[in-house]
């Protein structure tokens, strides 16, 4: 049997969360992917392409495809997310950790709905992007749902989810990192809602890896499990050049990999999403690549809930 409990540096888990560990049959199975083929959040639609790029390379070391989730003829983004939400939400219920490959970041809103459906009870997120997302409809300069994702999962973009008592997300279990361009409304939202903010200042001076184990404290206290939503515009231009809205300074693709390897064996990482590639800018496929290498590093030794 592997042995998949060995130290995790400063990502200790609690006694309660070795208990579950002891408690679970261990098995190494492939990641299983959802592919959000969406494009309808963003003014330019190609991010939509981007999950049918990566699965052409996909191997068993770097996941399975579990199905494809695509607008309707109609074209409708609502009606979209609710049919991600459902899947993500049926394949949570039978694996210990899943992948979703999104288009553009709005995809985030069915996503996380759905995660936090199968988890019953208070999910945690770590968010790295460049941007904020916080926009509400009646802020966005726009009105493009890309922009408002994560007011969405906190309730604060309209009832989207009619008849369900509670958003996905609280604002105490979210946690932001690498945010170099927002507006001021987006801003003030998050600060009133206490929402932890990471800035790419703030990452340059405590370093990457200090702004990764504050967000795991933040989104393991008192969840039932987390998950980490990566817009690829959140990284270095440089290391992912194929994004639908590069912003110049960001995380190196090195020490995102660094942290995905540390936090791999960790059973209370429940599903990894990764948004924005947009293959017609990609450079050389470093984006293709660097998407795959991700997938990779949380991809292995998972472990089987009982049931």
């Amino acid at each position: 049997m592997d042995n998949v409990v060995g130290p995790l540096g400063r990502y200790k888990l609690s006694v309660g969360t070795w208990a579950m560990v002891m408690d679970m049959s261990v098995r190494r199975c492939v990641l299983k992917i959802i592919a959000a083929a969406s494009g309808l959040g963003a003014p330019d639609p190609r991010c939509g392409r981007g999950p049918e790029a990566v699965l052409d390379q996909l191997t068993p070391q770097v996941g399975q495809l579990h199905g494809i989730v695509a607008p309707d003829e109609a074209q409708k983004l609502m009606p979209f997310l609710a049919r991600l939400a459902q899947q993500t939400d049926d394949l949570l219920r039978q694996e210990a950790r899943i992948a979703v490959l999104s288009g553009d970041h709005s995809c985030a809103i069915g996503t996380w709905r759905g995660v936090a459906r199968a988890l019953s009870g208070p999910l945690g997120l770590i968010w790295i992007d460049a941007h904020m997302d916080a926009h509400t409809p009646a802020s966005s300069p726009s009105g493009c749902w890309h922009g408002m994702p994560v007011a969405a999962l906190l309730g604060q973009a309209g009832d989207l989810w009619p008849g369900e008592n509670s958003p996905p997300i609280a604002p105490q279990h979210l946690c932001l990192i690498g945010v170099r361009s927002f507006e001021a409304a987006e801003q003030q939202l998050l600060k009133t809602l206490g929402v932890r903010v990471i800035t790419m200042d703030e990452v340059h001076r405590i370093g990457f890896e200090a702004a990764m184990a504050e967000a795991h404290k933040i989104v393991t206290k008192g969840t039932r499990g987390y998950g980490i939503s990566i817009d690829l515009d959140g990284l270095d231009p440089g290391d992912a050049p194929g994004v639908g809205s590069p912003v110049v300074g960001g995380v190196r693709a090195d020490d995102l990999l660094l942290e995905l390897k540390r936090l791999q064996p960790e059973p209370r990482l429940r599903a990894i999403e990764i948004a924005e590639y947009n293959p017609v800018l990609d450079v050389e496929q470093r984006t293709l690549q660097l998407v795959l290498q991700i997938l990779k590093q949380i991809n292995g030794v998972t472990h089987e809930l009982e049931h």
